[in-house]
């Protein structure tokens, strides 16, 4: 799972250095971005007498984003937190690559691809020890921004991950194979020199 992560990392990378490379005849900047939204996380749980529930949980959550953008496309690395009501822990840390669609001075629509790795920690009753797992996750992403200043845009989205858990917890065992969360944010760019 380490390779996989790597791989995702050094693809995000490596699509983003034509855009810090600065010497294309279009914009390019730099992008921070801050990010909250929630995650609709199903979690089933299977016991040992082999009967099961499914949990829908909605999960706030917090992101940090550090980018790169060009005329038509940008990149970013990331990381989120979830307020995990019914877990220890959630987390993500991974990449996202966009296509920009321009129909407007305004504002654009863009569609993209997303990957990483999710960290998890699943809480118990007391009886038998939390569980910490982790599981590389793709998806897709698409939404919309709107260019509130030249230095600032604003952006409403969704974000499609697909996860692979199956971890055994005391007598129960809860498999997650997806998350999908509704997300604004606050992006700050910057001239790239």
């Amino acid at each position: 799972m380490k390779n996989s992560l790597s791989k995702v990392v050094l693809v995000t990378m490596m699509a983003t250095v034509p855009l810090m490379a600065g010497n294309y005849s279009y914009n390019t900047h730099s992008l921070f971005a801050i990010e909250g939204g929630a995650t609709n996380i199903d979690v089933e749980r299977a016991g040992a007498t082999g009967g099961f529930d499914i949990t829908k949980t909605n999960l706030p959550n917090i992101g940090l984003k550090l980018g790169a953008e060009g005329e038509n496309f940008r990149a970013f690395l990331g990381g989120r937190y979830y307020d995990a009501k019914d877990f220890d822990a959630l987390s993500t840390l991974g990449g996202e690559l966009q296509y920009l669609f321009n129909f407007s001075k305004h504002a654009n629509f863009f569609l993209g691809a997303n990957a990483g790795k999710a960290f998890i920690k699943i809480a118990t009753d007391g009886t038998v020890p939390s569980v910490s797992t982790s599981s590389v996750y793709y998806g897709g992403d698409a939404g919309f921004n709107f260019h509130a200043s030249e230095m600032i845009d604003l952006e409403i989205g969704a974000k499609y991950m697909a996860l692979d858990v199956n971890e055994k917890v005391g007598v129960d065992t809860y498999t997650i194979d997806s998350m999908i969360t509704a997300y604004a944010s606050v992006i700050i760019k910057w001239k790239m020199d």
